[in-house]
């Protein structure tokens, strides 16, 4: 091999070497401003290094990232490609799960997380996302053998719902599963007003699990998730509240119409009724996959 050639193949694994410490670089940077909760300026130090190196651990940290700011879709699409590099990746099918139940995409939940535990058969965690998953689709038998895997395979929590599974209690009219929204509506003070908020009741998964599962289902006029933070409460009479005295969750939601023009507005969310929630005025909403 003539000399020149030889200098040029050098170069060539030099260069690819140096790509490779840059994205690593990048990528280590990156975990540093996520732990900080710098979650945006992460993702920014996550694409240069996919830029240097795309491999599965910037894929499985930034779709992690996506995630922490609601973002799902992005995070399936990041979870998708780090399995493709690692097959038997069970974070990421735990990661995508979470996120496909988030998108009402329960089927594909299931799918991902009985896949992790098809990887990992004594993985706690796993059981206990496909258990909230089948309790919240109804299925009770499968739900408690899957929070009785997760406990016997060390997963503190699932210990209250397994008692729950042996010693059912009476359901409150109030406790429904939130799964999707059931359209727009078309009161434009629906929502917007106190005397008129947002029951969305509380979930089988937990008190709030259905106030949060309504904001994750929220999209804007350009179909993006809204930025929103609890501002207060106030009062509210329900016969489902302890001495009937509830609350109002008051939370300010920006947004974006279908202009793509800011906006801001807030929302009133109760958990103590329950009455199939709408998308209010001007937004719209995840759609369940079959």
């Amino acid at each position: 091999m003539k000399l020149k050639t030889l200098l040029t193949a050098g170069i060539c694994i030099a260069s690819l070497h140096t790509f490779a410490q840059d994205a690593k670089s990048l990528l280590d940077e990156g975990l540093k401003k996520a732990q900080a909760g710098q979650v945006s300026q992460a993702i920014t130090l996550f694409n240069q290094s996919i830029a240097a190196k795309d491999d599965y651990p910037v894929r499985q940290s930034r779709g992690m990232a996506y995630s922490l700011l609601r973002q799902y879709e992005n995070a399936v699409e990041d979870f998708t490609k780090a399995i493709s590099f690692k097959a038997d990746a069970k974070k990421s099918m735990i990661g995508r799960g979470v996120a496909r139940k988030k998108l009402a995409d329960y089927q594909g939940a299931i799918s991902d997380f009985s896949a992790a535990i098809k990887v990992d058969p004594k993985m706690a965690e796993a059981y206990y996302n496909r258990a909230l998953v089948y309790e919240l689709l109804g299925n009770t038998e499968k739900a408690c053998n899957d929070y009785k895997a997760a406990l016997a395979n060390g997963l503190k929590p699932a210990e209250l719902k397994v008692e729950s599974c042996a010693n059912p209690l009476p359901v409150p009219a109030n406790r429904k599963p939130l799964l999707q929204l059931s359209g727009v509506a078309t009161d434009p003070k629906y929502g917007t007003t106190k005397n008129n908020p947002i029951k969305v009741g509380t979930s089988p998964a937990g008190e709030y699990e259905n106030l949060s599962t309504y904001m994750d289902l929220l999209r804007d006029g350009q179909n993006k998730t809204v930025e929103y933070k609890k501002t207060g409460t106030l009062p509210y009479a329900s016969n489902y509240a302890p001495n009937g005295k509830g609350t109002i969750e008051v939370l300010e939601v920006n947004y974006r119409d279908s202009k793509n023009v800011a906006k801001k507005t807030t929302l009133y969310i109760t958990i103590f009724d329950f009455e199939t929630p709408k998308a209010p005025l001007g937004f719209a909403s995840v759609k369940a996959q079959k």
